[in-house]
């Protein structure tokens, strides 16, 4: 059953999620010009992706990359202003919420389907909110 959760659907999962929400915040202008326009949403995906393909199916990492990423993008919710900040802590939450337990392979892939679903509903209130 573990191998339904894979080191590569992992990374797969991730860096879908990673290209929804940076893709989603492209080309936006707002007063939150530093996370809109400028990119400071991309590092904190780049370096899950990165995280998330070097796991290799150690599922502990995958936990930790996705603590970090949501610690990261709180962070970065500090700088911005009113639905840009709403929407990177809304997005923030999303990523928090996952943990995956290995001894429960069912779970972890209900768990990354709802971690897509959630992060797209989030990216576009993101997308929506620099705009």
């Amino acid at each position: 059953m573990f191998r339904a959760l894979s080191s590569r659907r992992l990374a797969v999962t991730a860096a879908g999620i990673a290209l929804i929400s940076m893709t989603a915040a492209c080309g936006a202008s707002s007063a939150n010009s530093a996370v809109c326009t400028d990119g400071a949403w991309s590092k904190p995906f780049t370096d899950f992706t990165t995280a998330v393909a070097g796991s290799t199916g150690d599922l502990a990492k995958y936990n930790d990359a996705t603590a970090k990423l949501a610690a990261d993008l709180k962070a970065l919710a500090g700088t911005a202003d009113g639905d840009v900040a709403t929407a990177l802590t809304d997005l923030a939450t999303t990523f928090e919420s996952v943990k995956i337990d290995p001894n429960d392979p069912t779970a972890a892939a209900t768990a990354l389907g709802s971690l897509t679903t959630k992060a797209q509903e989030a990216s576009t209130k993101l997308a929506e909110a620099c705009s």
